[in-house]
């Protein structure tokens, strides 16, 4: 087969070749560069593809030979190549932006376009393997060298650190492999090869800073020590940069010795270059560099360290002369003196110097409030001062945002001051700096910070202060911050009347509010805490109906419920809850434990279950409602991956418990009908259990025990049920309880002892007399023969009798009681070991049952009679003689009744069996005799009167006597 075809086999998965991991990973890949090149956004389910690739890589990772059919293939080269470049671009395209939140799914696209690329280079490593000649082993080196390089600069970057350690350890072996054919590198080969291993000790110095392993980054600095005259500006800034990160990290920690040893490094490194062979980032960097070394100098807090950053300091401002870094600097190392050494004066001579050369930027407005900030903690009084000269500053720049900050700040500066009407006079002179209105954003902004000191003051009691702030807020000032925060603040006045029980203020503040106010829920919620205090039930319904419609409902309704308990109202509580419910979103993420919820509500229900009469009634109803709520969530829960798993193992089986408990609690109590909503949804709460649980056994038992108690309500319900439908229902739902605990009993057999067994059988044979009731009273007639058979492992012969007294009861089709109670009276035979007068009961019984149903089945009765009569008298049994007549004076009369409607036929057949059985009673003849003359007195031809005919009759005496 040509090369190119072994290629195209690999890519299309046919390839024979004995290394199936390798072609699916090509195979994969390709699939993969074909959705990178359509549209990656539409790429199914991001994490599940960074899965697959993983898969991949780690397949591809441990191959290092010649594989054939993959290594010098031209198309699977191509195809890495291919797939490294459209990954590389998506990468720079879905990049990061500056000072934005970044989205979690472009995240995930981002780590899919690097795994991307990591599957791309292992499958360049494996196509590249075998090189012929030192030219071209050195150009692969060099190049995958690059790449490996490359990948784990950007996997650092993106805090992969295994791949990251992947991609380093193939950098090494390529690195082996220039140094092995290092004799045969031209000088440009051999300065790039020293430049690429300069990258390579940067590479492995980051890893090993972020692994926290900085022994190992000592150790690798060490190395790379020796590279120093190799470097080039590029290179420099690079590793520069990498020592620089890893000081800074220090310095975060606090290690500032540390930190101190690592920016010196940085330093000595950046400043190895001449100044004209650095790029701009280069010289940004060195600048960083000398700044976070005087900020770490500082942090050690040696007398030494703080003039050796003074010395720095001085040095910049040699160089770079009196500018804003050097002020800032200064300012640095004024603040990290002792608190008792502290020059405020100094401090607000350099920063006001900084205030009068503001270039009227964003940052240098970030970059000054920051530092008026950090004075101010220092010395409350001196911030002040500079801030005021900065907002007479900014007045003049036109910018209301700047300066409409700069008055907030200023605000917040004065509420941080001891907490008396004074301070709230002073917020008053803060205002009066203004010309106009605040904007509605920097009213917010101030009515935010006032609004601390309300909480504050309200929490801890200081009810007439907080009232004096919020008629601070509505000061003419914040006239622009709208109606919502104006009725904000009247509501917290309605706190404030609350907290001193002052119901009927108020009331009378909540009456002023206005009806749009009043439709807003937060308006709602206190006018909720009002009624449930003045046991307004009507008015509290309809708050929490208001507070249902909000958007942020589950708030609202959780704080209704909050009060509720507080003040002891049950009954509002639940409503809340129940509106919690009723909201509840399936389809999303939600931020309330919807399992919670029912929890609480049934909680409290069983508080008032006990209350009397209808009350108590609607309570209960209520509580199986919750119940059945809780298997309407569960099945929910299991229609599919996308809905979010609400109920773990704990909470399925509270709910099993106490629906258990409760419904066994109450049986007695409660309507039936309750019991059966109950045990049922205990039953449906069960099945949702996981099936790998380890009390899978136990609740497999209770599931059984709850079956059987409803198989028994079902029963009784359905016997005293006037309504036929209703009835039939209660039936039919009995059946379907007792074929699941059939199903049960067998799942669970194999895990019970003897003695549970037992028991349980015994449940069973009960519950199959009830199912055989249930199949009786639905005409399933097909149902009964396997009811019988199903009965049979059991040997219960009170279940065999219940259902032959059921089946004897009801109007089965001939057919079927026939075939059915042969069945029942079989299986009796069996257990109890008929003798002669039990099976001629059964006999009769069935004969009885048939006769008036289906003559045929009658007959063979009759037959078969006689022929156990026959079978026993010539043993040393005999059938019982009162059986024996009565069978044979019922066949004969109903000969004559046969004769008497003109069936001759059919009245000397039904007559010979009578004679045939009376053969056999044991009265010598007696009866027989009776038969046959009473037979011929009949006029064959029908010439007879009726009345004659009648006279032929025999009549039965009860108590098995028949006499004529």
């Amino acid at each position: 087969m040509p090369v190119d075809r072994q290629a195209r086999d690999v890519l299309s998965g046919t390839s024979r070749h004995p290394e199936p991991g390798i072609e699916k990973a090509i195979a994969f890949a390709q699939t993969l560069h074909q959705i990178l090149s359509s549209n990656p956004a539409d790429a199914p389910v991001t994490h599940e593809l960074v899965s697959e690739t993983k898969k991949h890589i780690d397949a591809l990772s441990k191959q290092t030979r010649h594989i054939p059919g993959v290594s010098g293939e031209p198309e699977v080269d191509s195809l890495a190549t291919r797939l490294w470049n459209v990954c590389a671009r998506l990468g720079r395209d879905h990049a990061p932006s500056p000072g934005k939140d970044d989205e979690p799914s472009q995240a995930r696209l981002r780590g899919l376009f690097l795994h991307g690329r990591v599957l791309a280079f292992y499958i360049l490593t494996l196509s590249r393997v075998k090189a012929t000649g030192s030219d071209k082993r050195i150009q692969n080196a060099m190049y995958l060298l690059r790449l490996a390089l490359k990948l784990a600069r950007d996997c650092l970057g993106a805090k992969e650190l295994d791949l990251a350690v992947s991609a380093l350890q193939k950098a090494a072996d390529y690195k082996g492999v220039l140094q092995d054919v290092a004799p045969k590198m031209d000088k440009k080969q051999v300065e790039e090869g020293k430049c690429l291993e300069v990258e390579y000790f940067t590479m492995r110095t980051a890893l090993a800073s972020m692994e926290n392993r900085l022994d190992v980054a000592e150790h690798v600095y060490t190395k790379a020590e020796t590279l120093k005259p190799s470097l080039k500006s590029e290179s420099a800034e690079r590793f520069a940069d990498v020592l620089f990160e890893i000081g800074k990290s220090l310095s975060g920690k606090e290690d500032f010795a540390l930190a101190v040893k690592w920016l010196q490094r940085a330093n000595d490194i950046i400043n190895g270059q001449s100044l004209d062979e650095l790029s701009r980032e280069g010289v940004d960097l060195r600048l960083a560099i000398l700044q976070a070394l005087v900020t770490a100098l500082l942090g050690t807090g040696t007398s030494e360290n703080l003039q050796r950053a003074k010395e720095i300091v001085d040095f910049i401002e040699s160089e770079v002369g009196r500018k804003l870094v050097v002020s800032l600097l200064r300012l640095e190392l004024l603040h990290k003196t002792p608190s008792e050494e502290f020059d405020s004066d100094a401090y607000g001579v350099i920063l006001r110097r900084i205030v009068r050369e503001f270039n009227y930027s964003d940052a240098g407005f970030k970059l000054i409030m920051h530092h008026i900030r950090k004075l101010h903690a220092k010395s409350p009084a001196m911030g002040c001062i500079v801030l005021d000269e900065f907002i007479i500053v900014l007045v003049k720049s036109e910018r209301d945002d700047w300066m409409e900050k700069a008055v907030v700040t200023r605000t917040w500066m004065i509420i941080n001051q001891r907490d008396t009407l004074d301070t709230i006079d002073a917020v008053h002179g803060v205002l009066s700096h203004l010309t106009r209105p605040l904007s509605a954003e920097a009213a917010v902004a101030a009515q935010a910070l006032i609004w601390k000191k309300i909480e504050s003051n309200y929490g801890q009691g200081g009810l007439e202060l907080a009232a004096s702030w919020c008629r601070l807020s509505l000061h003419e000032a914040f006239q622009n911050c709208g109606p919502g925060n104006t009725a904000k603040l009247e509501r917290k006045l309605v706190l404030c009347a609350l907290s001193r029980n002052a119901l009927a203020e108020a009331a009378t503040i909540i009456q002023g509010f206005s009806p749009q106010t009043w439709k807003e829920p937060i308006t709602a919620y206190l006018g909720f805490k009002v009624a449930i205090r003045l046991d307004d039930q009507e008015l509290a319904n309809q708050c929490i109906s208001t507070v249902a419609t909000a958007p942020e409902y589950v708030n609202y309704l959780g704080a209704c419920i909050s009060e509720s308990q507080q003040v002891g109202d049950i009954r509002s509580a639940i409503a809340a809850l129940k509106k919690l419910q009723e909201r509840y979103d399936y389809g999303t993420p939600n931020n309330i434990h919807l399992p919670a919820l029912f929890r609480c509500a049934i909680r409290l229900l069983n508080l008032m279950v006990d209350k009397p009469g209808d009350e108590g009634s609607q309570v209960v109803n209520e509580l199986c409602g919750e119940f059945e709520a809780v298997v309407v969530a569960l099945e929910r829960q299991k229609q599919g991956p996308a809905t979010p798993r609400l109920f773990d193992s704990d909470e399925i089986e509270w709910f099993g418990r106490n629906s258990y408990n409760l419904a066994l609690k109450n049986i007695a109590s409660w309507d039936l009908r309750d019991a059966v909503r109950m045990l049922t949804s205990c039953v449906g709460i069960l099945g949702h259990f996981p099936s790998d649980a380890a009390s899978q056994l136990d609740l497999g038992l209770k599931c059984l025990f709850c079956r059987f108690i409803l198989s028994s309500i079902l029963v009784s319900l359905a016997r005293t049920e006037d309504n036929v439908d209703q009835q039939r229902n209660h039936y039919a739902a009995m059946r379907e309880h007792i074929n699941a605990f059939d199903v049960e009993f067998v799942e669970h057999m194999s895990h019970l002892n003897e003695d549970i067994k037992a028991d349980l059988a015994k449940k069973q044979a009960v519950l199959l007399a009830f199912d055989f009731e249930g199949a009786m009273a639905l005409e399933q007639w097909d149902d009964l023969g396997g009811i019988v058979q199903r009965a049979a492992p059991l040997r219960n012969i009170t279940a065999y009798q219940a259902m032959a007294d059921n089946l004897l009861r009801g109007k089965p089709p001939g057919q079927v009681l026939y075939s059915t109670m042969r069945k029942l009276v079989n299986e009796i035979w069996v257990l109890e070991a008929f003798d002669a007068a039990k099976l001629a009961k059964y006999t009769r019984c069935l004969f009885q049952a048939t006769l008036p149903l289906d003559d045929g089945l009658a007959i063979r009765l009759l037959d078969e009679a006689c022929s156990k009569a026959r079978e026993l008298r010539e043993g040393d049994a005999s059938w019982p003689e009162d059986e024996l007549e009565w069978m044979a004076t019922t066949a004969f009369n109903h000969a004559i009744d046969c004769y008497g409607v003109h069936e001759v036929e059919r009245a000397k057949e039904w007559a010979a069996r009578a004679i045939n059985l009376a053969h056999y009673c044991g009265d010598e003849g007696g009866l027989e005799r009776t038969l046959q003359e009473r037979y011929l007195r009949l006029d064959l031809d029908g010439t007879k009167r009726r009345g004659e005919v009648v006279a032929c009759r025999l009549e039965q005496g009860g108590g098995g006597v028949y006499t004529e």
